[in-house]
């Protein structure tokens, strides 16, 4: 086996794709986050990683244990719920840095973002709120939420680690404040929190890169070096492979035979899944002439197919 297609292989099994049976707050806390901007697909994504049970993962969801939240490169995701604010206060201030730009075009001023995050943080330790509801709170705090100020705040009020999407009325978004949640938070700041980072994302993704890790979480080059440098129990993987790549040092154990199996399976995945959206180099998996079958340039996606470690086209 060349060392691509090793490769390959190791990210599926890293992932939890080969032998599922996690449950799903076990499977997020192992993959720290999963893309989730599409509900269904992000639940199924965390499903083919546990329980292969997607009304469990739902459950999940409805108990808090996981959460929908912006963390990484202000795309919504679903991960832990102990794990939110640290997260979104390391990988968001590039983000929250865009968003201010944004904010001017919207005509938004701040003191209106600040009557508006006084206004939703005391609702939201109150009960959680519809997006309808959180609309009006907005408006009732002087920020009119239309032409698209409201999930502007929305988004931007998510970033900065204390509210996030709790299980759906319907099929009507909710938000709960992360104080109201029955889990507590874990107090991970600075090269802690980059050490946490480096070394699940490592475990639960690698074979990876600095690039891919720079591309997973949204931070900046020196971080990702750091993060990477200060991961725990992590093995340099291949000899003179790439730009350098970092996995789990449990993975020394996966023998040749767990190796073959995991590339012989085909998956089904869905959209946005963490085997590509993972990393930052998507041409490993991904054939640049079927790019457009699976994931546009402008952000669309689609379930796909992936037969010895390649993606071979959309999913019917």
């Amino acid at each position: 086996m060349d060392q691509l297609a090793e490769l390959r292989a190791r990210r599926i099994i890293a992932q939890g794709l080969h032998t599922p049976g996690r449950s799903a707050a076990e499977a997020a806390r192992w993959m720290l986050g999963v893309q989730g901007q599409k509900y269904g697909d992000g639940i199924r994504a965390l499903s083919l990683r546990g329980p292969r049970d997607d009304a469990a993962v739902l459950a999940a969801v409805d108990k808090h244990e996981v959460v929908r939240a912006w963390p990484m490169r202000g795309t919504l995701h679903f991960l832990p719920a102990e794990d939110v604010r640290w997260m979104m206060r390391l990988c968001g201030p590039r983000v929250a840095r865009a968003q201010m730009q944004r904010r001017v075009g919207l005509g938004i001023t701040e003191p209106q973002v600040e009557a508006a995050r006084e206004a939703l943080h005391s609702a939201l330790r109150e009960r959680p709120l519809t997006r309808p509801e959180m609309y009006e709170v907005f408006a009732a705090a002087g920020v009119d939420p239309t032409e698209q100020r409201g999930p502007h705040l929305a988004r931007a009020f998510g970033g900065e680690g204390d509210v996030v999407q709790g299980p759906r009325q319907g099929a009507v978004e909710t938000f709960v404040h992360v104080d109201t949640l029955p889990v507590a938070q874990r107090e991970l700041a600075g090269e802690e929190a980059l050490a946490e980072l480096g070394t699940r994302y490592l475990h639960s993704h690698g074979p990876a890169s600095v690039k891919d890790l720079v591309w997973w979480a949204g931070i900046t080059v020196a971080q990702a070096k750091k993060a990477v440098a200060l991961a725990r129990d992590v093995v340099a993987f291949g000899d003179g492979f790439g730009d350098g790549y970092w996995m789990g040092e449990w993975q020394r154990d996966v023998d040749k035979r767990e190796l073959e199996e995991a590339l012989a399976t085909t998956y089904e995945l869905p959209a946005f899944d963490e085997i590509l959206l993972g990393y930052g180099e998507k041409s490993l998996i991904l054939p640049d002439e079927l790019r457009p079958q699976v994931l546009t340039k402008n952000g669309l996606s689609w379930p796909f197919l992936m037969v010895d470690g390649v993606i071979t086209g959309r999913a019917a």
